[in-house]
């Protein structure tokens, strides 16, 4: 099975986004992504050029160098792309003609701006939640005539329905995730710390040619005097081993050749207790009743609803770190969100997570799924155990 994006898939993105932007009003599209070994934001230039910079983000030095580890893609509306990059790109790879390197890229992008004629222009920025204030006033000093409009939501829209070779490639990612947190799980017994489970969550997810987003990562017990143990930088920092009679749960995200994968189990250490189980059972209740919900013609929010209405049902408080119950899933937290408010219609090809985690007298479930939207309801991309007890 192939998991690559054909070229024609890359040019028929810009194709949809350019003619996005010329029915706004637009003149151009500049696109802004993050790289330098990062795994988060970088989702639009190599979603649309497939190219990301591994350069590291060191602090400007104009004219020598400035905003590294950041690449740029102009799209004019009338005209042939443009990518602006800080290392050498592989042509062959990359289905834009006109690329150019440069160490400074705020220089080569007001260069590429002159030269393509938009120093008046009307330009969609995307991507202004990677920029740095300091790269928007550079741009908005040397191109004062340009006028800056936010066009961030048309990227959002486009990601948000996958074509058929990236649900070829979410799929695998999410088996790959699946089996990360399997070997975690299995490794978490008496006298493991976080950071032992960790370190065989990392190998399996390296040995795929995969990388670690993110991972919460907590044990504990619940009862008259409730204990957690976990850490926040990094978050399997805990030296505490786990002892029998605590709960613990795993929620690790992480991508594979750009495509996210997002899972969360719990389980007992040790024989299980009623309350344990109480949780854990409820977390995923709550997430299965979601599922259930999914369908086209559906919203985003009747998930969420449906999710919710079970948790209470169950007893549990609707309230938690994360108040959604989810989001899409692609190159990184894609659109829509699960919140009850969420009017987003669901159509096939969107892939979601599902999630919960859950807490009551000090035990806690922790729950998420990974799944498709079908013609006819939802397929489950996620492959883990769900119930260790």
């Amino acid at each position: 099975m192939t998991f690559a994006i054909a070229p024609e898939e890359f040019l028929e993105r810009q194709r949809k986004v350019t003619a996005a932007a010329a029915r706004r009003g637009l003149d151009a599209l500049l696109v802004c992504s993050r790289g330098g070994g990062t795994v988060d934001r970088y989702a639009n230039v190599l979603y649309l050029a497939n190219f990301y910079s591994s350069f590291p983000f060191v602090t400007d030095r104009r004219p020598d160098w400035s905003f590294r580890g950041h690449p740029f893609l102009l799209l004019p509306t009338a005209g042939a792309p443009m990518l602006l990059a800080d290392m050498p790109v592989k042509a062959s790879e990359v289905p834009v003609e006109d690329v150019r390197v440069g160490d400074d890229v705020i220089g080569s992008v007001v260069a590429a701006l002159r030269d393509r004629g938009l120093m008046q222009a009307r330009i969609g920025l995307v991507g202004v939640d990677v920029m740095p204030q300091a790269v928007h006033r550079a741009l908005t000093e040397e191109c004062p005539e340009v006028r800056w409009k936010n066009a961030e939501d048309i990227l959002v829209s486009q990601r948000m329905v996958k074509s058929p070779a990236e649900i070829r490639i979410l799929r695998r990612a999410s088996e790959i995730g699946s089996a990360a947190i399997e070997a975690m799980m299995e490794a978490a017994r008496p006298g493991a710390t976080h950071g032992e489970i960790m370190g065989i969550g990392l190998q399996a997810i390296a040995r795929e040619g995969g990388i670690l987003y993110n991972n919460f990562m907590s044990s504990g017990r619940g009862g008259n005097q409730p204990s957690t143990v976990s850490s926040d930088f990094p978050t399997w920092a805990a030296t505490e081993p786990l002892e029998d009679g605590q709960w613990f749960q795993i929620g690790l995200s992480g991508v594979w050749r750009g495509y996210y994968f997002d899972h969360s189990r719990s389980k007992p250490i040790g024989p299980a207790t009623a309350s344990e189980i109480e949780s854990f059972e409820a977390a995923i209740a709550c997430v299965q009743a979601g599922i259930e919900a999914v369908r086209p013609g559906a919203t985003a929010g009747d998930v969420a609803q449906a999710a919710l209405v079970r948790l209470i049902a169950l007893g549990f408080s609707p309230k938690s770190d994360f108040s959604g119950l989810g989001h899409g899933i692609g190159m990184g937290w894609d659109a829509p969100w699960l919140v009850p408010n969420d009017g987003t219609v669901l159509v096939p090809g969107m892939v979601l997570c599902i999630e919960r985690s859950v807490e009551k007298h000090g035990f806690v479930g922790d729950f998420e799924e990974t799944v498709l939207v079908t013609q006819t309801g939802a397929e489950t991309l996620s492959k883990a155990v769900i119930q260790r007890w």
